[in-house]
């Protein structure tokens, strides 16, 4: 199901799911950023939600959320994932132990679709309803009517199902429970290109989760590659060995590292659409996509 209304941005950026892996997405947006990408919308599932509202809807620059990374550990975590189960006493008692989270959640809660930065046009959130089975994509941007609150969003979309408890929320008159859709479409690239959107370009990072069988099949990404053909470029970070649930001594400078390494892979494309851009009328790029 889609709760939005149409655009057509030129360039979308999708940012996959991955838990802990999240922190090579910002390192991601860094180096597009450096090269001068222009990014009009973004899509993200998981951890890629959180990230694309703390930089679209929020406003924070890349470098303030890989300086927020070091500061999380799996004990902050851990403890905030308990804290939002509402146990009377555990949950208090979970929640001072949750590190800096809450207090970046706070500026999430400010938020709103309406309201983007760093020149974004349209920001999309995909979440799953674990009721009726289905996924729920959010699509808001500035001119759009919001479609439940941004801070709403994000958190369902980030709810690891057993980890997180699923976020109740009222859409088109329907009682929904929104949970992370990671598990079916860890990188919603689909979404970019369908309606509403129709995404021109699309740039997507894949984190490898391998927990969702259906894209983690290696003939999904051939016929992926093979329908969108040069609208599509896919970063793969190498993310081997960081955890996912929760981050391990060292993985935050390793994924900052990895994602900047992805996008160095494919700087003859990314230049090439940017010239591709100046000189088409449509926008439309010449260079063939595929994977870096």
């Amino acid at each position: 199901m889609i709760e939005a209304a149409s655009c057509a941005p030129g360039v979308t950026l999708v940012l996959g799911a991955g838990g802990a892996r999240g922190v090579a997405h910002a390192a991601v947006l860094r180096r597009l950023r450096r090269e001068a990408v222009p990014i009009d919308a973004i899509v993200g599932c998981s951890v890629g939600a959180i990230v694309g509202a703390m930089y679209a809807a929020v406003g924070m620059d890349p470098d303030e959320m890989l300086l927020a990374a070091r500061r999380l550990t799996a004990g902050s975590l851990l403890a905030f994932a308990l804290s939002r189960w509402r146990v009377p006493g555990l949950s208090e008692a979970a929640g001072r132990r949750a590190g800096a989270i809450p207090e970046y959640l706070e500026r999430l809660d400010g938020a709103t679709f309406g309201r983007l930065h760093h020149n974004v046009r349209r920001l999309g959130v995909l979440t799953f309803d674990i009721v009726r089975r289905e996924e729920v994509f959010a699509l808001g941007g500035p001119g759009l009517p919001e479609p439940l609150p941004l801070s709403s969003a994000v958190k369902a979309s980030a709810a690891i199902p057993l980890l997180f408890p699923p976020l109740r929320a009222e859409m088109g008159g329907r009682r929904r429970y929104l949970a992370d859709a990671g598990w079916f479409t860890a990188v919603p690239i689909e979404r970019a290109f369908a309606p509403p959107l129709r995404s021109r370009r699309v740039i997507a990072v894949d984190l490898s989760l391998i927990v969702c069988p259906r894209q983690a099949r290696r003939s999904y990404w051939q016929n992926l590659q093979q329908a969108c053909g040069d609208r599509l470029l896919v970063l793969r970070p190498d993310v081997r060995g960081c955890g996912t649930i929760f981050p391990r001594r060292g993985d935050p400078a390793r994924l900052a590292e990895a994602g900047e390494a992805a996008v160095e892979r494919c700087l003859g494309p990314l230049r090439d659409w940017g010239r591709a851009k100046a000189t088409s009328p449509a926008g439309f790029l010449d260079y063939p996509g595929g994977n870096c």
